[in-house]
């Protein structure tokens, strides 16, 4: 039973590492990294935070309970955000899920707060609580949130505010689903297969709704409403150690959501507070309560609650949480910035205390449940200690790879140095490269056993050769598209943010008479492609051969005589030795691919060949959709997948695995011949389904738009969001408008709030909130007769059928011009998004052109592959084929 119970305690503690980059900060690094882990070991209680997605969280918060008073704080983010915009790449959907996963651990950077998750997929925005709990699934995703309860086990729990009738109601619906799990949590006849795996039911003392975040207060605590009183917090408080407040460094993480267009700017100093409102307690509250924290003991005497029942035989540990927090004060007072290690004296006591505690209570006749709690505690402050002995001495401990990304039995090495700046000495036992079983590790450096002080180090060197079985390096979820949730393929790390890094390094060393241990991950070290940044990662078990398939949806008519297509497999080599295969292209029965094979010759890593294969299917196909599949062979093995790599300066790079398929979309769709001229936006890929549609594309740079003859063009069109970042199209937009003007067609893909800032259409008007969420909401024509309906192709309630995740977002308002023509509507069925929307497709005739703005989510239906909404784009893209008198009657 102590070997079960062991590893029981071990899970229930385990903390979620952050990997963003893999350096500590300066903050966290020599003197002032020990200060802070001072309020660390001084602390005994802790606090969770739940919200919907990546960027709800309160920074400022997070920053002043961790960093400022030491406590645990961890964040429960429900979803990944997998439905979120992308200002800065083409990363949808579950890739950038993968991205905004990463921009919260970079922002962890700063906060220092544990990250978990929820298996629940974010579908999109929605405007109804029902519509959230459906779609996630209240049961499962309840069951979650009290799992990481009973995981992380907080003190005090905070959330979102669970009223509110505006859009967004994910956080509503975690607000009410926080509430439940606070209480469910504790029943051990809730989620009783939870209790069965080994955790243990907690119940959290507090529960409190977030009211607001950075309302000036002045020195005001209290305030009330109608139902009760706000506990307000200032979060603008300068930390000397810190060197700013909490609210700045809480914002400097803040910006690290930068796919969500996050405030770059810096924070000033400032009063900034962060209003809460008690909703539920499992104690007796005062009802004018000055912080979340009233009523709970802070410090380790907090511990002494889960003996409180135990009588004299717990009286050891109340003795000994005592002497902990007496070494702690001691090693508090002993502290200098000028000599850390002047607290290793009583740093080494309280770490040789507490692993002599955790010892007598596993030993003892302690209850069950008080063991329990108890060891979930110590073994995390066991840990705090070891950590801080490291910080004390300034042990510099630096394992470096070779490579960053390995495949299948390959080899790379590992070089290790640790390097003790104190005149305090410590004798190095051994140091390890931690790597699965089935891999080889070969120590080359000489015997261990050696003693270092004053700046001098100790180098190993390791050979390490990969199984021929490794796991590759994917997230341990997969989409399920059944349900919006997430299948976990490896439950061992279920809430966590990653799996745990393949290759890892220990060293084992003695400071004084006390043993320490320190664990890393292994990092590659490598300049970005970003002035003045050092990159970091993880190594990354990848496949030999990677193969992505461009354009992932192929579009033809079936009515077209040539219906041969161009599809082109991308195939990247990872091996790190020559080598030979070949590639094939498969498609269904009946369908004609050249050539049959491709042969393979690889000379080097990270060589990469376009292969290019001609698809054409049977002269008579069906409507409908049809798969091709990429399949390579290589040293006995066969490949069909590929990956994306997701790489930004402020994020380490992750890997999301994709089947080497394309799919190939035989449609009733017909367009004109035009010339269309691009404006590239932000997270688009528009251009290629207007490839696939068969007209000729120019993408516009800032010579076109400057002096280039724009008339060449029959339609020229803004992407995504483009008026967020060409800089030259809004320099330039008048150019535009006379082009509109003198007979051109201009089409506006959706813009966010950046398309206010001036008049960049012909007339007045502006962008609003509206949206319709709702895939399947139906959609009014305003003007049948309108070419965009008609010509060439007869719209039909058919073609708004089968729309992935919204209609349509960031709508032209309704009031302005009256020149401005609405020629959609549509609705949602939710109380809180009431009312018929227009301004989702907009025409205004200007001279002798059209200007249309576009609502409608084309950025995700067209690579998404909706063949319907192919149709509808091909008529946008015919218009400028079609007489202006003809949409004016």
């Amino acid at each position: 039973m102590k070997q079960v119970f062991s590893i029981l305690a071990l899970f229930a503690f385990a903390i979620p590492e952050s990997f963003a980059q893999l350096e500590p900060i300066k903050e966290e690094r020599g003197a002032t990294g020990l200060a802070l882990k001072l309020r660390k070991l001084a602390s005994g209680t802790s606090l969770l935070q739940t919200t919907a997605h990546p960027d709800d969280e309160d920074n400022g918060l997070l920053v002043l309970l961790s960093r400022g008073r030491g406590i645990r704080t961890a964040l429960l983010t429900v979803t990944r955000g997998d439905g979120g915009q992308n200002e800065i790449g083409p990363e949808l959907f579950e890739a950038i899920g993968i991205l905004r996963t990463e921009e919260l651990m970079a922002m962890h950077r700063q906060d220092g707060v544990e990250q978990y998750f929820t298996a629940a997929y974010e579908f999109g925005y929605s405007f109804s609580v029902q519509e959230t709990l459906e779609k996630w699934g209240k049961k499962p995703t309840l069951g979650d949130i009290v799992r990481v309860i009973r995981i992380m086990r907080p003190d005090v729990v905070t959330t979102l505010n669970p009223s509110g009738r505006g859009g967004g109601q994910h956080h509503q619906t975690v607000s009410i689903l926080s509430r439940e799990a606070f209480w469910a949590a504790s029943d051990p006849n809730s989620f009783p297969e939870q209790i069965k795996e080994g955790l243990r039911p907690w119940q959290a003392l507090k529960l409190y709704s977030r009211s607001g975040i950075g309302t000036e207060l002045g020195n005001t605590h209290l305030l009330q409403d109608e139902e009760g009183y706000f506990v307000a917090i200032d979060t603008g408080v300068y930390d000397p150690i810190l060197g700013r407040s909490y609210f700045q460094m809480g914002l400097e993480g803040r910006s690290n959501h930068r796919c969500q267009g996050m405030v770059q700017l810096r924070a000033l100093p400032g009063s900034h507070q962060s209003m809460y409102k008690l909703e539920v307690a499992a104690l007796d509250v005062e009802s004018k309560e000055a912080d979340l924290f009233d009523g709970v003991e802070t410090n380790l005497s907090r511990w002494k609650d889960f003996v409180k029942d135990e009588g004299d035989v717990a009286q050891f540990v109340r003795n000994g949480i005592d002497a902990l927090q007496d070494e702690i004060a001691n090693a508090k007072q002993a502290f200098s910035m000028s000599k850390p290690w002047e607290t290793l004296p009583p740093l080494r006591r309280g770490l040789e205390l507490t692993r002599q505690l955790r010892q007598d209570i596993e030993s003892s006749s302690l209850s069950s449940i008080a063991q329990y709690e108890l060891e979930h505690r110590l073994g995390r402050k066991t840990t705090e200690f070891e950590e801080a002995i490291v910080l004390a001495h300034g042990l510099g401990f630096d394992p470096i790879a070779s490579h960053g990304e390995v495949t299948r039995g390959s080899q790379f090495g590992i070089h290790m140095r640790m390097v003790n700046p104190s005149p305090e000495p410590i004798l190095v036992h051994s140091i390890e490269a931690l790597t699965p079983k089935s891999w080889k590790v070969v120590d080359e450096s000489h015997p261990m056993g050696t003693i270092i002080e004053n700046n001098l180090d100790i180098e190993s060197y390791f050979q390490v050769t990969v199984s021929n079985d490794a796991t590759y390096d994917r997230p341990f979820w997969k989409r399920n598209h059944v349900v919006d949730r997430f299948d976990i393929v490896d439950h061992t790390y279920f809430s966590q943010p990653w799996s745990t890094p393949a290759v890892r390094a220990k060293v084992n060393f003695r400071s004084g008479n006390t043993e320490v241990s320190l664990t890393k991950p292994v990092q590659y070290r490598y300049e970005g492609p970003w002035v003045g940044t050092e990159k970091q990662k993880t190594v990354s078990v990848l496949p030999l051969v990677s193969l992505t398939l461009t354009p992932k949806v192929v579009v033809f008519s079936t009515a077209a005589k040539d219906k041969t297509r161009l599809v082109s497999v991308e195939v990247v080599y990872k091996g790190n030795k020559p080598a030979e295969g070949s590639l094939v292209l498969e498609a269904p029965a009946g369908w004609a691919v050249e050539p049959a094979q491709k042969a393979l010759r690889f000379q080097r890593e990270n060589e990469a060949f376009t292969l290019r294969f001609w698809v054409t299917p049977p002269e008579v196909v069906a409507n409908g959709s049809y798969t091709i599949q990429a399949s390579a062979s290589l040293q006995g093995e066969t490949f069909r997948e590929g990956f994306q790599t997701i790489a930004y300066h402020h994020t380490q790079t992750r890997y999301l695995f994709h089947s080497a398929h394309a799919t190939i979309h035989a449609l009733d769709v017909e367009i004109s011949l035009v010339k269309v001229g691009y404006i590239m936006g932000v997270g688009d890929e528009i251009p290629a389904a207007i490839r696939q549609l068969g007209a000729e594309l120019t993408m516009l740079e800032e010579r076109d738009l400057a002096e280039g003859d724009l008339s060449r063009y029959d339609i020229i069109i803004t992407g995504v969001r483009a008026y967020l970042n060409r800089e030259d199209l809004k320099a330039y937009n008048y150019r535009l408008l006379n082009y509109v003007h003198q007979g051109g067609t201009m089409l506006v893909m959706y813009n966010k709030f950046e398309f206010n800032t001036a008049q960049w259409g012909p007339y007045p008007k502006k962008v609003s909130r509206n949206r319709v969420t709702v895939e399947e909401a139906p959609i009014q024509i305003l003007e049948p007769q309108h070419p965009i309906f008609l010509h060439p192709n007869q719209i039909t309630e058919k073609d708004w059928d089968d729309w992935v995740q919204e209609r349509g977002l960031y709508f032209l308002e309704e009031k302005g011009d009256p020149r401005y023509r609405e020629l959609l509507a549509a609705e949602d069925p939710w109380e809180y998004n009431s009312g018929i929307k227009k301004g989702i497709l907009v025409e205004a005739t200007y001279g002798k052109g059209r200007w249309i703005y576009i609502g409608l989510a084309f950025f995700r239906q067209l690579p998404a592959g909706v063949p319907n909404a192919y149709r509808i784009f091909a008529n946008l893209l015919s218009l400028s084929n079609t007489n202006l008198k003809d949409s004016e009657q």
